[in-house]
């Protein structure tokens, strides 16, 4: 996930939240045992739903309670006048307040519960939420350090925690053991440090980590890199490939059955021009392969679905169309035909997919002028793909990923942008 590129929505009043909170009849959190193993090559498909009951993927419920930090709210409201001041207790903007915050990433725990990365503002310092049913969560700061974003998370092998993100203009990760306390790891890099690096996802294998991400400004062109690591803790780059790696971020890996698939982001942060994939037996070397189905936009997100093969969800280039792809190897791929479910007279894209009922189900949310919605798919063949039903607290809400918990789904992001961000959970099925 790359830290600003699902940043719109709407201007949040406070009272607004408290109207939109509902709940949700969420069971008990237990490990999915897809999350870190490779899919299996077929599938059982959910029995039939109940006329009238609420639908995976479909339905969704707010979480009851999400910790804020603790200077959150703290302000008294300056009233109705737009009048600010860049000091005190304002963000900078009107409507900004302090103690805002955005969940990244999402995770079961092996023995249960869920655990959630992501970061603080103003200053953007790095946080944690845990939770033992997903619908009350505790907040846990991780470290006051400036400009550092967790913003993805796996599950090792020995179940303890690994995030990646970056602080400052370096790749840092993150270890923990129940996703309340963590230890930060510096992350070794081909570079001196005078451009930025950062680690934007990651994957558990059986014999530890893989990390993808990328080195090059802010707003020009990337240079996709990628890391390994046994434990979480040492990491150590893979050698640069200078044609394979050029222009280029990497932004999901997923497993294959035998061995791993990465989708990246070409082209500058400021003009994309497709995607690309590479395919590694080992997660130490990676062939690039540019399909030219992949140009039509922008593959963030990948799912091993249960009939085999892998999908990747995400947008057009300019982000005005919801797209998938489909691959039985990594190497060749195929767009899913446009269908009025992935449509918007204005933005829509998807932002993370996983598997869940035998089915995938995608988050993402749309956006008309100024204010979003989240919004959800569910697939049976990563093909066609049916939307969400709207609901009021799908309103003002962005969505950033997702993880398959018991027999439904959880997904955390923000509420309020792009003028405010507070952090939300929603949860599937529900109403």
């Amino acid at each position: 996930m790359v830290v600003t590129s699902r940043r719109r929505s709407a201007i949040a009043a406070l009272v607004a939240l408290g109207s939109v909170v509902a709940s949700c009849a969420s069971p008990a959190i237990t490990p999915n045992p897809q999350a870190n193993e490779a899919a299996p090559t077929t599938g059982v498909m959910p029995p039939p739903t109940p006329p009238g009951s609420p639908l995976l993927g479909l339905d969704w419920g707010r979480a009851d309670d999400v910790g804020r930090p603790e200077d959150a709210f703290a302000a008294p409201s300056p009233g109705a006048s737009f009048a600010f001041s860049l000091g005190g207790n304002r963000s900078g903007h009107p409507l900004h307040f302090p103690g805002q915050a955005m969940m990244a990433d999402v995770a079961v725990l092996p023995t249960g519960g869920l655990a959630s990365v992501g970061y603080v503002y103003p200053g953007w310092h790095p946080t944690s939420w845990t939770s033992t049913d997903g619908r009350a969560w505790d907040l846990h700061p991780i470290a006051d350090t400036e400009f550092t974003f967790p913003v993805a998370m796996a599950v090792g092998p020995d179940g303890h925690l690994v995030a990646v993100g970056r602080s400052g203009s370096s790749p840092l990760a993150w270890t923990s053991a129940d996703g309340t306390a963590w230890a930060p790891h510096l992350v070794a890099t081909l570079g001196d440090g005078s451009v930025a690096e950062r680690m934007t996802t990651v994957v558990a294998t059986p014999d530890g980590f893989i990390a993808g991400g990328s080195v090059g400004p802010e707003l020009l062109d990337r240079h996709a890199r990628f890391w390994t690591s046994p434990d979480g803790i040492d990491w150590q780059p893979v050698a640069d490939d200078p044609a394979a790696f050029a222009e280029a971020e990497v932004r999901a890996i997923a497993r294959l059955a035998d061995g791993y698939v990465a989708t990246g982001v070409t082209g500058s942060v400021q003009d994309v021009t497709g995607s690309t994939a590479w395919i590694s037996p080992d997660g130490r070397t990676w062939t690039r392969h540019d399909d030219p189905a992949l140009r039509a936009g922008r593959a963030i997100a990948l799912a091993s679905p249960p009939w085999g093969g892998i999908v990747a969800v995400g947008s057009d280039r300019t982000e005005d169309e919801a797209l998938a792809w489909t691959s039985s190897d990594g190497v060749s791929w195929a767009l899913a035909p446009s269908e009025a479910s992935r449509q918007y007279y204005g933005k829509i894209r998807m932002t993370d997919v996983t598997v869940a009922g035998g089915e995938l189900v995608a988050i993402g949310n749309y956006v008309g002028v100024q204010r979003g919605t989240a919004t959800s798919w569910v697939s049976t063949d990563g093909r066609h793909w049916a939307k969400a039903h709207v609901a009021p607290i799908q309103q003002q809400v962005e969505l950033y990923a997702i993880a398959a918990a018991g027999p439904g789904v959880v997904a955390v992001g923000s509420f309020g942008a792009p003028d405010d961000y507070i952090p939300t959970v929603l949860l599937s099925p529900g109403r």
